[in-house]
């Protein structure tokens, strides 16, 4: 009984101990991960504000916050202070998130107006046409009955004007808009973020040395 009792309490630790390396990992993975992400948001940020085909084209920066998952694991294992800076650390990077996920959010909702926008001028440059080849009264019915429509004059004079709408569409004619206050609040939450030490931290390398990953 006392060999039965004391295998299970070994095979408990033993569990519990891989559970808690198992979490080390992915947070320590995550972290050094998250660091090189965030040094790629500055790149982002110009004079004017926003680069907004940048935002738009780069992958959220967390998917699964493995911090939040298993931090009270190590409460008791890393000191105050690394735990506060990592803490801090994740916040940084949801802060950042959501200014990404607004400004994503902003391009879509751009698109769609934009997209609107085409469409409406095209009907009105259709009805203009139309009234150009002196249809325009009646030609809900004539488009599909009255042989004297000139259809090769229609399409030569709306597919000349359309083009010249595109070319104007795809110029600077539609200006995007990106709030000046995403670029103010990032370059905030970096400032912030500059004055974090989590690699170099105590918390730091407890954690990777419950991973058991060494630094290269």
């Amino acid at each position: 009984m006392i060999l039965v009792g004391f295998s299970a309490v070994w095979i408990y630790k033993a569990q519990e101990k891989e559970k808690l390396r198992d979490a080390a990992c992915l947070i320590i993975v995550q972290i050094n991960e998250l660091q090189k992400r965030v040094q790629e948001i500055p790149s982002y940020i110009t004079n004017q504000g926003v680069n907004l085909t940048a935002f738009y084209e780069s992958l959220p920066l967390i998917d699964v916050n493995h911090w939040n998952n298993y931090k009270h694991l190590f409460i008791r294992k890393i000191d105050n202070k690394s735990y506060d800076s990592i803490n801090k650390f994740y916040q940084y990077v949801t802060s950042i998130q959501e200014q990404q996920e607004l400004m994503r959010n902003l391009q879509k909702n751009y698109f769609f107006v934009k997209q609107s926008a085409i469409c409406n001028a095209e009907v009105s440059l259709i009805i203009e046409t139309l009234k150009e080849v002196n249809f325009i009264s009646t030609y809900s019915n004539q488009l599909q009955s009255n042989p004297n429509i000139d259809m090769n004059r229609f399409w030569n004079i709306y597919q000349n004007k359309r083009k010249s709408f595109i070319s104007i569409t795809n110029g600077d004619a539609l200006t995007p808009y990106a709030p000046e206050q995403i670029s103010l609040t990032l370059q905030g939450i970096l400032k912030q973020y500059a004055l974090l030490e989590i690699a170099g931290s105590e918390g730091y390398r407890t954690l990777s040395k419950i991973a058991k990953i060494i630094d290269k």
